[in-house]
């Protein structure tokens, strides 16, 4: 029965995916009514999915029950969609039920599937929002009808679940997923495994620089830092160690590359269309501010982790890699991501760019099959190609199907974080917040900024990085505003927080994602993976201070002088926190380049060039220190 009941769902998930895909090619229904199906095709899924996984009779039951309320609530709006339209703002009686109930099983699917966090804080939002009038004076929201709220919120269909992010989760976010779906199905990321051979061969600890390579090109399609670390640690955290990384330290690198994919150019993790949409801005203008803080990020990732290797005394492996693999497997990734790449840069729609790099990824794969046949020399060429396309369709539709599924869950969190942020602009809820804060700080700007990040931490622990920026934005972006920062930098500084909670503990959904791959304690991949960020808790203060890295505030010289100076400091941070710099650093040399990656970093935000020269200074001081020490190993590994 529960074998006939997933088959079901993945039919169910199909039919999603087919919908998704052509009503974003073809005016099928009104955005409204496209908004509508996606969210209840969304909730079926996730509530069907739950029931299907859960042991219990009675609670399978109860989901079911709910599954097929949210089926009647969808249906509802498709068929009194012009009645709801007439009277919104003023719902029937029946509406306003109809819309409770809707809102009531978005955060329940939220909770089945993310847990009870947000869901809970919605649900005080939307309480507040209706009786929040009767609290007292300090705390007391405006009075609004009880079923103006319910109009608002969801039965109205302008707002709260229904409007700009629901249409962007419809038309762009689920295309996304189901294209990252489809590359792990269609093996896009095999070639990863023979790419981290050849750079082992290269470098020592070549591995964990392999992995952050490919989590990275991963994770800025998937959208979330614990399903890429599913996807692509279930294969470069063994290779960590069979190499000889511990276990803490393969997990960390997995988590921390997994985690700052999401801020990779030119998906983002799907947050670079939202952004753009939230500072009406064009989609390139986003994804152009995100490629120098992006690459300061890997660039100090891959720092660290070739320090980290240097001190372990990781060694280069002589393994040779599988030129067929990598001839029959990199292209299935690289041309459609170039190919989305082109689209998105000549000015095509995202929903446009989305829809041919899936069906160019499709293609692509299906014309490897010749190539695969050729590379395997089969004795039996025609029944070998009859397998081959078998296979083919079953990865192709068990791409379909897990897109959908990934783009189920995430439109259900948008959903509930619709709610949570209609309610607090409706109330002003997000003002008492930013008082407090700013009677915290004294006005001081860097307090601010502190307490905005714990802020983001806090409310981004456990959600995709979609919904994370969402919701911190509704509740940390205007006091960030208010306070003086740029608009455009106080976005790209909280989503980076945002996503940092995937590492920080003591939630670190990441870590504890890669801790269970690598089979070693929780605490201590977070704390690794946190060392190995360093540079993701900096860069959102050179935000705020510096606009030339995001190409804001500046000419194209202040950027890469911008730029320059902290690469320099980012390598510096890195070989202060892992401690290695030509050889193993002392205590006292660990605090000198962390000192000189500060100075850098001053001249970065207009302390002057005589910053530069110390830290320059200072680092050469350190380099002509180690020489010697770097030499006598250099005799004493020849002798050995």
């Amino acid at each position: 029965m529960r074998s006939f009941a997933a088959r079901l769902l993945s039919v169910l998930a199909l039919a999603m995916t087919l919908y998704q895909l052509t009503a974003t090619q073809t005016p099928l229904q009104p955005s409204v009514l496209v908004q509508n199906t996606h969210l209840g095709l969304a909730m079926l899924l996730v509530l069907l999915g739950a029931a299907i996984e859960t042991p219990s009779a009675l609670r399978r039951t109860w989901l079911v029950l709910l599954a097929a309320l949210s089926l009647f609530c969808s249906l509802y709006v498709q068929f009194y969609y012009d009645d709801l339209i007439v009277s919104q703002g003023f719902p029937e009686q029946f509406d306003v039920w109809v819309g409770v109930a809707m809102m009531l099983l978005v955060l329940e699917a939220t909770r089945q599937h993310w847990g009870p966090a947000l869901p809970i804080i919605a649900l005080i939002a939307v309480i507040y929002n209706f009786w929040g009038y009767m609290l007292p004076t300090e705390a007391a929201a405006s009075r609004i009808p009880f079923d103006t709220v319910v109009s608002n919120l969801s039965i109205g269909l302008y707002s709260g679940l229904y409007g700009q992010f629901m249409a962007i989760s419809a038309n762009f976010i689920f295309l996304f997923m189901v294209f990252g779906a489809l590359l792990q199905s269609m093996d896009g990321n095999r070639a990863f495994i023979e790419i981290g051979k050849a750079i082992s061969r290269a470098f020592p600890g070549g591995a964990g620089l392999s992995a952050v390579v490919s989590s990275s090109l991963m994770g800025t399609v998937t959208g979330a830092a614990v399903a890429n670390v599913a996807i692509t640690g279930s294969y470069t955290i063994p290779i960590m160690k069979r190499e000889g990384y511990p276990p803490a330290i393969a997990g960390a690198i997995e988590a921390a590359a997994s985690t700052g994919g999401q801020l990779v150019p030119p998906i983002m993790g799907s947050v670079a269309f939202i952004m753009a949409a939230v500072l009406s801005v064009g989609y390139l203008e986003v994804a152009a501010a995100a490629v120098i803080p992006a690459a300061l990020f890997y660039i100090a990732l891959l720092a660290s982790v070739y320090f980290k290797s240097r001190r372990l005394n990781i060694q280069r492996q002589e393994i040779a890699p599988d030129l067929r693999i990598l001839i029959r497997f990199l292209p299935v990734f690289v041309i459609p991501t170039g190919a989305l790449v082109y689209f998105l840069i000549n000015l095509y729609s995202v929903s446009f760019a989305g829809f041919w790099a899936i069906v160019t990824l499709v293609a692509t794969r299906l014309a490897m099959i010749p190539i695969d046949l050729m590379l395997a020399r089969p004795d039996r060429p025609l029944a070998t190609l009859a397998t081959e396309l078998r296979d083919f369709v079953v990865k192709l539709f068990q791409g379909l199907v897990a897109g959908a599924k990934m783009g189920a869950t995430i439109a259900v969190v948008i959903g509930t974080i619709g709610l949570l942020a209609e309610s607090v602009t409706a109330t002003g809820a997000a003002v008492p917040l930013g008082s407090a804060i700013d009677f915290l700080s004294g006005g001081s700007m860097v307090l601010v900024l502190v307490m905005t990040a714990v802020m983001c931490v806090i409310l981004g622990a456990g959600i995709p990085t979609v919904g994370a920026y969402i919701l911190v934005s509704a509740i940390a972006g205007p006091i960030l505003v208010e306070s003086g920062v740029d608009l455009f930098a106080a976005n790209f500084f909280i989503l980076y927080f945002a996503v940092m909670s995937a590492v920080t503990p003591p939630v670190a959904a990441a870590a504890l994602a890669a801790s269970a791959i690598a089979g070693c304690g929780y605490f201590r991949t977070a704390w690794e993976a946190t060392r190995l960020s360093i540079m993701l808790y900096i860069l959102p203060f050179l935000f705020v201070y510096q606009g030339a890295l995001l190409l804001r505030g500046g000419s194209a010289s202040d950027s890469a002088m911008a730029a320059v100076l902290s690469t320099g400091a980012a390598v510096l941070a890195a070989s202060a926190t892992q401690g290695f710099w030509l050889v193993q650093t002392r205590t006292t040399e660990r605090l000198l380049l962390g000192g000189a990656g500060i100075a850098l970093l001053a001249t970065v935000i207009g302390f002057g060039p005589i910053w530069t020269a110390a830290g320059v200074a200072v680092t050469a001081l350190v380099t002509a220190i180690q020489i010697p020490r770097k030499r006598r190993e250099a005799v004493l590994q020849a002798q050995s």
